[in-house]
């Protein structure tokens, strides 16, 4: 049976625990508000893309693409987490992927070429019979993005020298603020033909007609690969948001359920504290009239 001492130290340790968990949560909280800021800002950078992008439309053709089928190669990049901590983040998403990916037809997983983010990620898939290409550590700032997207490109790259890639696409838990990680899909290549279409169409927004004196098929490699780069980073950002958010609520549940459980023991502390102060008391009391029994016997036997 547990005494006062011992419930003393339990509540002492949960409390440094709950701090712990405050610390941790006000952690997740900044890190959301700048991965926000980081998707914020990259607004401004795809809309100067896609102006470039419709400039050099007008003097180029739009690229030819292959059609997926068993003869090419799928190429899959999927964020997910190093950390853990934040609920069914990976396991959702894993969950997710392959379902996707047998709608999509792919009955071999084994066939793919398979760019993972994120340790944990990692072992989930490679425990559901896929095999890794190449796994990146999840970087772990914004500052980082840039840096790891790089790697992913260039394994891209060498994808499309080495393989006949015909297909690279995106999985990842979109961030949503007021839900939990949705699981979600998108293609990185081919570019999608329609969007560049719409773009060569567009109107120019400003007076003066712009004009590019590089050749136009190398400007559009370029700004391809900038397009290229800004779709990743995003998915990276959001994953990182969405990992964050994922956490933030995982760490609330579990501040609650700390709160609740430090009520619980201070409220068993307090009954077993009045139930030692009562024991005691009757222990006076029974000594007390223990000691007068003896000494009103002692004054009768005289």
């Amino acid at each position: 049976m547990e005494t006062l001492q011992d419930l003393d130290k339990r509540i002492t340790t949960t409390t440094k625990v709950q701090g712990i968990v405050k610390s941790m949560k006000t952690l997740s909280a900044v890190n959301i508000r700048q991965y926000e800021r980081a998707l914020a800002s990259l607004d401004t950078f795809v809309e100067v893309i896609e102006l470039g992008l419709q400039t050099v439309l007008k003097e180029t053709a739009l690229p030819r693409h292959a059609a997926v089928s068993d003869q090419f190669t799928r190429g899959v990049i999927i964020f997910g987490s190093d950390q853990g901590l934040c609920g069914r983040f990976n396991e959702r998403l894993a969950d997710f992927v392959r379902q996707q990916l047998i709608s999509m037809k792919v009955t071999d997983f084994s066939s793919l070429k398979l760019i993972v983010i994120g340790a944990r990620i990692a072992a989930r898939l490679e425990a559901g019979g896929f095999i890794i290409d190449k796994q990146f550590w999840v970087p772990g700032s914004v500052n980082g993005i840039n840096a790891s997207i790089y790697q992913v490109l260039l394994s891209v790259e060498g994808w499309l020298k080495e393989h006949k890639i015909a297909q690279v696409d995106i999985f990842l838990n979109r961030y949503e603020k007021l839900t939990s990680a949705s699981p979600d899909h998108q293609v990185l290549l081919p570019i999608d033909n329609d969007h560049l279409r719409s773009l060569r169409k567009k109107q120019w927004p400003g007076r003066s007609l712009p004009s590019f004196r590089v050749p136009a098929d190398q400007l559009f490699s370029g700004l391809i690969r900038q397009y290229l780069f800004v779709t990743l980073f995003r998915s990276q950002a959001e994953s990182l948001a969405s990992e964050q958010a994922s956490r933030l609520r995982s760490l609330q549940n579990a501040e609650k359920n700390i709160e609740e459980h430090v009520e619980e023991l201070r409220g068993a502390y307090r009954i077993k504290r009045q139930s030692t102060i009562t024991s005691e008391l009757l222990d006076l009391v029974a000594g007390f009239k223990a000691t007068v029994h003896s000494e009103l016997k002692t004054i009768d036997q005289k």
